[in-house]
């Protein structure tokens, strides 16, 4: 995710919406004034002397506190754009990574104290009646089809033939995913409603103009975080801070119905240079069979070498893939 779709869902009220709406149904569980901000970075380093050191380090997107100094649940979000199928090993890897830097940090009070009685809590750092923190780790998955991956360690572990009765031996770990295909957008109260209720219709800009269109009430006049998290989350740049004031209505807000009649044009445009670019890979590639040169075939095309020849070298290193995955090769 971009820096400005993180800096979205740091603001309290957001961040509050996702956890509110995504995992109590609405019911506003975890409230702005509730939070206080916590150190970005989870880290742990080892350091036992005569041992190989180790050092982990993490960085969430969005992390608070939840409570007061002295008791608090600690939340964290991570944001995926994209199916991600070893998310349950991050994700329980971030939460214990959260877990162990808290040990940490008590280990080190206790040094600096010198208050731990018993050798087993001198060699564990730790003392009986220290605590740790409960660590809820979120994923909000803003992708245009449906999470296709795993949502908890089991999803993605193959225990042997002939051990099914271990696996209750084996801690499953579930994630708190959170995506448009598994909530109901009016549970959420903030600009985050209308991300949920357009991200099902995203990937296809057909769809999402006809849903928008059928519902004008609402989207022909959006505030200007609506836009804000439209742009982000549902991939619409027309709608950004400088473009979207092309957009304004009388009533101070912005339509997005016309700025989706647009978007939609500006989609046809890269069809039709999509189109061509792949009709030139096509052209390149019978050439090549004919044993002719780069500088033969940008002559024929009447183009430079420059342009023809990321189009030549793919086709000539992969001669058996179609003209539409060279295209695609091209973009990468």
């Amino acid at each position: 995710m971009n820096v400005k779709g993180k800096q979205l869902l740091r603001k309290p009220a957001f961040f509050c919406d996702l956890i509110n709406g995504g995992l109590f149904n609405g019911r506003q569980r975890i409230l702005p004034h509730m939070l206080r901000g916590m150190p970005e970075v989870l880290g742990y380093s080892s350091d036992d002397r005569g041992k190989k050191q180790v050092h982990l380090e993490r960085i969430p997107d969005v992390i608070y506190a939840a409570g007061n100094e002295e008791d608090y649940l600690l939340l964290m979000d991570e944001n995926q754009q994209q199916t991600d199928f070893s998310m349950p090993l991050r994700n329980m890897l971030n939460t214990a990574l959260a877990y162990m830097q808290q040990k940490k940090q008590i280990e080190e009070l206790h040094r600096q104290r010198h208050d731990l009685k018993s050798g087993s809590e001198y060699l564990s750092g730790f003392a009986e009646q220290d605590r740790l923190h409960p660590v809820i780790c979120i994923i909000f998955y803003h992708g245009e089809i449906p999470w296709e991956g795993g949502t908890s360690l089991y999803d993605i572990l193959r225990f042997p033939a002939g051990f099914d009765d271990m696996k209750r031996l084996c801690p499953d770990f579930p994630m708190n995913l959170i995506h448009a295909w598994n909530v109901e957008p009016e549970h959420f109260r903030t600009e985050l409603r209308v991300v949920f209720e357009l991200l099902p219709h995203a990937a296809d800009k057909e769809r999402l103009q006809e849903y928008v269109r059928s519902h004008p009430q609402h989207f022909r006049n959006l505030t200007a975080e609506e836009c804000d998290m439209l742009e982000v989350f549902i991939g619409m740049k027309n709608l950004g801070e400088t473009e979207r004031e092309g957009y304004r209505n009388d009533e101070g807000g912005y339509d997005m119905c016309t700025a989706l009649v647009e978007l939609r044009q500006e989609g046809r445009e890269e069809g039709k240079m999509e189109g061509e670019i792949v009709k030139i890979i096509s052209i390149v590639r019978k050439k090549l069979r004919k044993g002719k040169s780069l500088s033969v075939i940008a002559e024929e095309l009447e183009e430079t070498e420059e342009i023809i020849a990321p189009v030549f070298e793919l086709v000539k290193a992969y001669p058996d893939t179609s003209d539409d995955d060279i295209y695609a090769m091209l973009g990468k």
